[in-house]
């Protein structure tokens, strides 16, 4: 298996008026299957800053595009670096990641933490998807952090 959640907990609270979950998660990636870019993805997630891709003038770009075709390339391609809130973290004594997020306790969020509880016991997602399970679990993990309390 290329992604294992080796420890989830997920305790429920509640604040003041509205009811919360915290999500505790620590999931291994296999660094060897599928070329790394399962792990790749995982480890870039982790990272404080992301590198991106800058143009050099938008005008010039937009331009371009208009007369593009499939022999050339825009000149003026850049990359910058820049702060990222990293998802989850790497905790490289272990070789493991480490995701905690306190999320607003929703219809979605329960959705989430079921499907992460499912892949946890039986090691795939249920049939309803159709792409693969441990690209899902991680774009479940991300979404759950936009949906802090």
């Amino acid at each position: 298996m290329t992604l294992t959640i080796t420890s989830l907990r997920v305790d429920e609270r509640k604040g003041e008026t509205v009811p919360f979950l915290i999500v505790n998660c620590c999931f291994r990636v296999d660094p060897e299957a599928n070329d790394g870019y399962l792990w790749a993805q995982a480890k870039g997630d982790s990272e404080d800053y992301r590198e991106i891709l800058t143009l050099d003038d938008p005008e010039k770009y937009e331009t371009s595009l208009l007369t593009w075709d499939y022999t050339t390339r825009y000149p003026g391609y850049g990359r910058a670096w820049t702060h990222h809130d990293p998802v989850w973290e790497y905790v490289e004594k272990f070789d493991t990641f480490w995701f905690k997020e306190w999320v607003a306790d929703c219809p979605v969020t329960r959705s989430i933490v079921n499907d992460l509880e499912h892949y946890k016991t039986h090691g795939m997602l249920p049939t309803v998807y159709r792409t693969i399970d441990e690209g899902i679990i991680l774009q479940h993990l991300r979404t759950l952090q936009s949906y802090w309390d």
